[in-house]
C-alpha cells in the first residue's frame, strides 16, 4: 500500500508530493529504532551532555543574574538521566 508524502521547500514554498511503500516506511522504523537503541546504549553522562546548557546559556545566566533558571534547567537533565 502506498502513502503519499507532501513536502514544501522553505527556502522557494515549492510543494511536492511523492508515494512511498510500506517498504520505504518499514525501513524508516527500521532507522529510528536503531538509532534509539544507540542512545539508549550511550551512558548517562553523556546523555546530560547532550542536553545540558551550553556554555553560551552559562555565560548569559552569570551576566543576566540568572543562575536559578540555569540550575533548574540543570536539575531537570540530572533527574531525567539519573546516575544507574
Amino acid at each position: 500500500m502506498a502513502h503519499d508524502v507532501t513536502s514544501v521547500n522553505v527556502m522557494t514554498g515549492k510543494i511536492t508530493k511523492r508515494a512511498y511503500t510500506q517498504e520505504d516506511k518499514d525501513s524508516i522504523d527500521a532507522t529510528q529504532a536503531e538509532v534509539k537503541k544507540n542512545f539508549d546504549a550511550l551512558d548517562y553522562k553523556t546523555k546530560r551532555m547532550s542536553e545540558y546548557p551550553t556554555i553560551e546559556e552559562c555565560v548569559h545566566a552569570i551576566l543576566d543574574d540568572d543562575l536559578e533558571a540555569l540550575q533548574a534547567k540543570r536539575t531537570a537533565v540530572k533527574e531525567k538521566y539519573k546516575k544507574s
